[in-house]
């Protein structure tokens, strides 16, 4: 549910690639979170039919607060909201933002409003083990019914699948990401390859 293309700056993967290798790895679906741009969009189109699998472009949106996984009509998206504009922005449109590493050392997420979030990355692939299982301990003390997913946060070939997202039901496209994530039928799955 997390991986970037060389349409970020810090990553080497080509989309091409990164499709035959999820297919290798018996990936049924991928999500590419690149920074601050949906630009993958353009060339997923043509490979989609190729591969045979999900591929759903969200974006990963840095913040003051931290960066936030958004999935939906992510192009409506302006550069320099807040929060609350992306509250707002979830409402409206019908999407998700997902708190991303929000325990990491460098570039954490405000802990004060994951409350607001239904689901919060919990296992990312590029997290040392005490910073996820601090996010997965916050989870299980909070008392509420946070989810967790898992997110390779892959910037090259061999780190897409590390941890990855295992939803029940199958997912076809963005509004049924969107469905199955406000349910609690999904789990982050660590694969140690």
């Amino acid at each position: 549910m997390h991986i970037h293309t060389s349409f970020s700056p810090c990553s080497n993967i080509n989309i091409h690639h990164l499709l035959k290798r999820a297919v290798e790895i018996g990936i049924e679906g991928i999500c590419i979170t690149d920074h601050d741009t949906t630009a993958a969009k353009k060339v997923i189109v043509d490979s989609i039919d190729k591969y045979g699998i999900c591929v759903i472009v969200g974006i990963e949106y840095t913040t003051s607060k931290g960066d936030f996984l958004i999935f939906g009509p992510v192009e409506s998206l302006h550069s320099g909201m807040t929060i609350e504009e992306i509250f707002q922005w979830t409402n409206k449109e019908g999407g998700i933002a997902i708190p991303a590493h929000p325990f990491r050392k460098s570039r954490p997420v405000d802990i004060n409003i994951l409350p607001f979030f239904e689901v919060v990355e919990s296992s990312n692939g590029r997290n040392s083990a005490f910073e996820n299982n601090l996010c997965n301990e916050w989870i299980l003390n909070s008392g509420n019914n946070y989810r967790g997913i898992g997110g390779s946060d892959a910037h090259t070939l061999d780190e897409v699948g590390h941890i990855v997202t295992v939803f029940k039901n199958n997912i076809y496209n963005c509004e049924d990401l969107i469905s199955e994530l406000h349910k609690n039928t999904f789990s982050p799955k660590i694969y140690l390859r």
